[in-house]
């Protein structure tokens, strides 16, 4: 597919999600699709992985299974993130964690480190960092629209503190792990998708605040 029309073409995708997932008339329709256009994004970022090979697609499936698995513990201890669970919006569920929770942190991953490396910050530590608190930031426009859309709920009214510091850490760890890699890091195609998902979400946080 021509990049420049990918692009275009993802920037409608996301486009047409946010308000259609606020639309009475297409709401149900539109949220249905949210699991959907979270594999097409996975499955994008892997096609257009720069310089792709076995190695690099081993790296990248071994790191959708593992953020998998923390959000199993996650959910079965309350203990990393506090006590939450998922509902059926997100789709198919695993062991009460749906699976496109793995491909979701692939994408973050891969979307925020592409910003991180545009930056030209010396050193793998501050790099995973900075990558770390970029998604941490967006889960805090995160959180509100999924407790709004049953992606998950949580057993308080509010998101524990406890959740966002878990976020930062683990995303730290996937950050730092890619760092030591030798797979390339800068792709505009992945910066896009990375302001796609802050456009988005942000997209829905104001939405919510006018009630609309």
């Amino acid at each position: 597919m021509n990049p420049v029309f990918l692009k275009r073409f993802l920037i409608v995708l996301y486009a047409a999600g946010l308000i259609g997932m606020h639309l009475p008339a297409t709401a149900a329709l539109f949220t249905s699709l949210v699991p959907l256009t979270l594999w097409f994004t996975a499955f994008i970022c892997l096609v257009y992985f720069p310089k792709p090979s076995f190695q690099a697609y081993l790296f990248l499936g071994v790191l959708a299974i593992a953020a998998w698995y923390l959000e199993v513990q996650g959910v079965r201890t309350g203990q990393i993130f506090g006590l939450y669970s998922y509902g059926k919006t997100l789709g198919f569920q695993v062991l009460n964690v749906p699976i496109t929770i793995g491909l979701n942190w692939l994408v973050l991953v891969v979307a925020t480190n592409a910003l991180v490396e545009e930056w030209n910050i010396a050193g793998k530590i501050s790099k995973a960092a900075l990558g770390a608190g970029l998604m941490t930031a967006l889960d805090f426009l995160i959180e509100p629209v999924a407790v709004h859309f049953d992606f998950w709920t949580w057993a308080g009214v509010q998101v524990p503190t406890q959740n966002f510091i878990a976020w930062w850490f683990a995303s730290f760890v996937f950050h730092l792990a890619y760092q030591n890699t030798p797979f390339p890091s800068k792709s505009s195609l992945f910066r896009l998708i990375a302001a796609l998902q802050f456009l988005f979400f942000l997209g829905h946080w104001l939405f919510l605040q006018f009630n609309f």
